[in-house]
Formats: C-alpha cells, sequence, structure tokens
C-alpha cells in the first residue's frame, strides 16, 4: 500500500498545474465516462458558507414569515462538527496537499484535509495522525479563523489516492482556500462531475441595488468557480455555479452581495443529505 500511495502523491503533485487540462478531458464522451468512474463516482460534497457570513448578515425566513435573529441561528459548521463527534476513526493530514502543490502565500499550509470513517484507519502515518474529536473540532476551527471554507461528503478520488479502500469507507473534510482549492477546475468538469458539488440547502446568494459595477467580485481569486460576471456595469451571479460559500459577500466593498439562508432546517438537511454515504461507525 505504501509504495502505491507514494506513486499516487507523486503523480497528483506532479499533476496538479495541469488540473485544468484534465478536468477540460472529462468533457470528452468516452474518456470523461471513463475518469468519471475511476475518480468520482457517485461523488456528493457539500460547500459550508463561512459561518463569519452567516453570523454577520443571513437571515433565515421560515414558512411563517417570522424572521429568525441572528443569535438563534445555527452556524454552518455544526455540519462539519456533527460527523466530527460521531465516527469511529479521525484522521488529520499533516499538510495541505492542494496548498503544498500550488505554494500558496496566503493560507497555512499545515491545516490539511480531515478524513473520516473506516478508511481513514489506513491512511499512512506519514500523512498524518489518527486524532480525538476534539482535537479535529479545534483543528477545523483554527481553519476557519484563517478564512478557509468547509467542504465535506465522499469524494472517491481521495479513497484512490490515499488507497484506503471503498470510497464508501472515507468521508473528505476539505478546508479550502480560492487560490488552490482543488475544486477550482469545476468550471472545466464535466457536468455531471460538477454537479456533485453542491451549496448547502436552503442557501442562496444574491446581488443588490447596491452593487456599483467596481469589478473586484470578479477577480480570479475571489469566486473559484467563476459564478460572476459583469453585465450591464452590475455583478451578477450564475446560480447554477455558485456553490454558496459567502466569499464575494465579504469581499464586496459596497456590500452589495448577500448570502440568505431560506429554510430553518438547513443544518439537519445537510446531515441527511451526507449521512447515507458513508457509515462512520464501521469497525
Amino acid at each position: 500500500m505504501g509504495v502505491r500511495t507514494d506513486i499516487a502523491l507523486k503523480l497528483i503533485r506532479g499533476g496538479f498545474k495541469h488540473r485544468f487540462l484534465m478536468a477540460r478531458m472529462t468533457r470528452i464522451p468516452a474518456l470523461g465516462r471513463a475518469m468519471e468512474h475511476v475518480f468520482f463516482d457517485e461523488d456528493e460534497m457539500i460547500y459550508l458558507p463561512k459561518d463569519s457570513v452567516v453570523r454577520s448578515q443571513a437571515t433565515m425566513t421560515i414558512a411563517i414569515d417570522r424572521e429568525v435573529g441572528r443569535a438563534d441561528m445555527v452556524m454552518p459548521s455544526e455540519v462539519v462538527e456533527h460527523f466530527l463527534r460521531r465516527s469511529r476513526y479521525i484522521f488529520i493530514m499533516d499538510r495541505c496537499m492542494c496548498r503544498s502543490s500550488n505554494h500558496c502565500e496566503h493560507y497555512p499550509h499545515e491545516l490539511g484535509c480531515i478524513f473520516l470513517g473506516a478508511g481513514a484507519a489506513k491512511i499512512p502515518s506519514k500523512f498524518g495522525h489518527m486524532a480525538t474529536a476534539e482535537e479535529a473540532i479545534g483543528h477545523v476551527r483554527k481553519a476557519r479563523e484563517k478564512g478557509l471554507v468547509h467542504l465535506i461528503g465522499r469524494n472517491k478520488i481521495d479513497s484512490v489516492w490515499l488507497n484506503t479502500g471503498p470510497k464508501e469507507d472515507l468521508l473528505s473534510i476539505c478546508n479550502c482556500c480560492e487560490c488552490c482549492c482543488l475544486w477550482k477546475m469545476m468550471p472545466q468538469l464535466s457536468g455531471s462531475i460538477s454537479s456533485s458539488v453542491s451549496r448547502m440547502p436552503g442557501v442562496t446568494v444574491s446581488v443588490t441595488d447596491a452593487c456599483t459595477g467596481c469589478g473586484k467580485c470578479v477577480a480570479d481569486e475571489v469566486c473559484f468557480v467563476r459564478a460572476l460576471s459583469i453585465d450591464n456595469g452590475r455583478a451578477s451571479i450564475d446560480g447554477s455555479m455558485c456553490k454558496g460559500c459567502g466569499r464575494c459577500v465579504e469581499l464586496c466593498p459596497s456590500h452589495a452581495i448577500r448570502l440568505d439562508i431560506g429554510i430553518p432546517d438547513y443544518v439537519e438537511r445537510s446531515v441527511q443529505a451526507i449521512e447515507p454515504l458513508v457509515d462512520l461507525e464501521k469497525e
């Protein structure tokens, strides 16, 4: 297992700069189907909005039009902490492979991914260490404090390169930055693969009349999926591409972009979507 993992790691690191080309290859019918089967088969992942964005401005309106105050809100990160408390095995990577491969200068490299489930127990110790739920919760909180965004779900490519067995044995928690996130290649991926990564249920991002069309939101390192554009002097969001992370909300100088949550049980629905993917209590 060690030799195979070493080879996979070298290939991934060496090929990281070519990931956009490889993503475009998934649009070639026969080749794309093969790549999807090997690396992305039945993936399902959810981007969580930044707690800081939800805390500062989001309003949840429930069916009877009663607004829930900010103090009563459940934060998106509670989805991550729910699964950390439930998993029998937790493995923390010592380094973020994406940031290290891309030589990121904006965020700490040591805030790596966390893997849960029986597959996590098979990850070689040279990549990190087994951890308690309390340590892992501290790790993800530190990641949020540094401005990173959580992505959680089943990502088959992780079980492939780490050689952890069936994809159903490994749940991934990524701490993503806008400059190096692997899923920055999403605009180039085939539709069937890119659709496996979604926003939290009930989350919408919109542009208000306060927009001045300054263009800062369309900078390369703001929206990693390129969901934003300037049309007729005003920012526009492609709802089919937006993953609801909230980066643009924080960075808009005119406070013209809003993130809203339309359902009160958005955390519960996210948990329900992720729970069937991996049996976290499996030996």
